[in-house]
């Protein structure tokens, strides 16, 4: 098999691509910025006939700008790590990844939320679920005593939170919610969540759990999570008052906000079971991976000279 990925991921991918290397013969190239803006020539200079499967790994910008280069390749596949990130399914950045998909009909695409898994495969795309993961945060352990009882990432004036902005405010007026803005740098964010005892995250309106989401696992914060999907949750083994505090309606945020500051051993507990809970993904994304490489591929049809026309300038 062989591996396309970008060099900027290589610590994060590279711990779970490295799975496959147990049961396949893996062959990597690691791109950086110049070679991911050539894929074209870079196929071409590679022994592509030589490899059963070729995986895709970069960023999306790159790969949807370069589709002639991709469909050359008839046994591809291509993570998409982002498009669960994407809110409202009516916006032109999920309009492109669709366009993506339907302009490599026989590839296999693995996306990182089951939300957005249903949703392509009622387009009829071929497309499974990989586990999010993400490497290890660096923790502040001189903080001594959390000073924020409850943070939440993101800002309620944002689209995506259209439907939540309502509850957003009536639970920061009330719980004295601190609040981390998209503008604020990641050291800035990192050292509120140190400081914070709990994070709401609402990933209600996504396609499945969130990178952001998963940095609050990782630094300690016991998560009150409003889940994009409840079956994802359970598929990655979130247990409600166990290592996450599911919660799906203001009332519900504040009545277990407050129970739990009552209860600081059980909040303990939680947070501490979260993140450990967090350090199994990598090992649960791994698992999954002969899953996709495995199965055939649909008809190839790339060869196609004149289909293939529409997409040199396509966009």
């Amino acid at each position: 098999m062989l591996l396309l990925a970008s060099d900027v991921s290589k610590q994060h991918a590279g711990a779970v691509l490295s799975h496959l290397k147990a049961s396949h013969e893996l062959h990597v190239e690691w791109l950086n910025g110049a070679r991911q803006g050539q894929l074209s020539s870079v196929i071409d200079g590679l022994p592509i006939t030589q490899f059963d499967r070729v995986l895709v790994w970069l960023p999306f910008k790159r790969i949807y700008s370069q589709i002639p280069a991709l469909r050359k390749l008839s046994k591809l596949i291509v993570f998409d790590p982002i498009l669960h990130e994407l809110a409202s399914i009516e916006g032109e950045a999920l309009h492109q990844h669709v366009k993506l998909c339907k302009a490599l009909p026989w590839a296999r695409f693995v996306v990182f939320g089951q939300k957005r898994q249903r949703w392509l495969k009622k387009q009829g795309v071929d497309v499974l679920w990989l586990p999010p993961f993400m490497e290890p945060l660096p923790v502040d352990e001189s903080v001594a005593e959390k000073t924020n009882r409850v943070c939440f990432l993101g800002d309620p004036e944002l689209l995506e939170y259209k439907q939540h902005k309502g509850i957003l405010y009536d639970a920061r007026r009330e719980l004295k919610i601190h609040i981390v803005g998209s503008d604020v740098s990641f050291a800035e964010k990192l050292g509120v969540l140190d400081n914070s005892l709990m994070c709401f995250a609402c990933d209600s309106p996504f396609g499945g759990v969130r990178l952001q989401t998963l940095e609050a696992f990782a630094v300690g914060c016991l998560v009150l999570l409003w889940p994009a999907d409840h079956d994802e949750c359970a598929d990655l083994g979130l247990v409600d008052m166990e290592n996450v505090a599911l919660i799906d309606s203001k009332e519900a945020l504040v009545a277990k906000v407050n129970f739990l500051q009552r209860h600081k051993d059980q909040s303990s507990h939680i947070a501490n079971s979260g993140r450990l809970w967090l350090n199994t993904l990598e090992l649960q994304a791994g698992k999954y991976l002969d899953a996709i490489v495995e199965p055939p591929f649909g008809e190839y049809t790339g060869d196609n000279a004149w289909s293939g026309l529409k997409y040199l300038f396509y966009r």
